[in-house]
């Protein structure tokens, strides 16, 4: 089957304790409306001024807890009947909408265009970052996601960027990974893209977006100006071995994710 070329459910993650995705939040309002469902699985710490906007502007709003089972949930919620999903951290949702519309607003033409009369359509797209947008993050995220992006990439002979935290799911890919995911943490983003290689190889791909740049300085505009500009604020909180330590365990997590799904023996299904 050919992906669709008609808007994809909109399903994401949201942890927000200060309330700060607001502002934007309502930027982005009229590009939410264009999705034909929005599941978010907000945690419980997340101010509940976001969660009552966003089921004000229709959304279904669902308990969340660590990144893993946030996005499990949020895809469930979104249902069945979706014949494709575009799973995203809300945070970088919001991002893509307010400063590259466009981009977002293309992408299942995009997606859709990765299928041919010769060659079958992905189940499953990471949509990762361009080499600016990747450069945006700071070396503490970047080095860590090389690693892990290399050992998905070496598996399937292909450059891929899954760890962006953002994915095109067919239905194919949502019913895989809703049955056999089960990483808690982040790790699922290279748990789900291993499950489709496990499964159907042909089926995973790629895409590059502009929009996936870094989005968390857009949070933290006070904090930014107290610490005296963005450099040093990303310094100060980036350039830390608690910092360092956190996204290395994550590339270790991911790898073994990885490791595991693709020893696990065939799907039984």
């Amino acid at each position: 089957m050919s992906p669709p070329k008609t808007a994809p459910a909109l399903v994401a993650t949201l942890h927000d304790p200060t309330g700060a995705a607001l502002p934007l939040l309502e930027r982005a309002a009229a590009a939410l409306a264009r999705y034909p469902v929005v599941a978010v699985a907000a945690t419980a710490g997340t101010d509940p001024r976001v969660t009552q906007r966003l089921c004000a502007l229709g959304a279904r709003v669902v308990a969340g807890g660590q990144t893993g089972e946030s996005r499990r949930a949020s895809l469930a919620a979104a249902g069945s009947d979706s014949s494709a999903y575009l799973s995203c951290d809300f945070d970088r949702w919001l991002h893509w909408a307010c400063f590259w519309p466009v981009e977002l607003a293309g992408l299942p033409l995009r997606v859709a265009r990765l299928g041919s009369s010769t060659r079958p359509g992905p189940w499953y797209v990471c949509l990762g970052r361009t080499a600016r947008a990747f450069r945006t993050h700071p070396a503490a995220q970047r080095l860590p996601e090389t690693a892990s992006n290399l050992a998905l990439s070496q598996v399937v002979g292909a450059p891929l960027d899954a760890v962006a935290g953002a994915a095109w799911l067919a239905t194919e890919a949502a019913t895989i990974i809703l049955a056999a995911s089960r990483e808690v943490t982040a790790a699922t983003d290279l748990e789900w893209p291993a499950l489709i290689v496990r499964q159907a190889p042909s089926r995973l791909r790629g895409l590059r977006c502009e929009g996936l740049e870094w989005e968390t300085p857009d949070f933290h505009p006070d904090a930014i100006a107290a610490a005296g500009g963005l450099a040093a604020w990303t310094r100060s909180v980036y350039d830390t071995p608690a910092a360092w330590a956190a996204r290395l365990r994550l590339a270790a997590d991911e790898a073994t994710a990885l490791a595991r799904v693709l020893h696990a023996g065939p799907d039984p299904r």
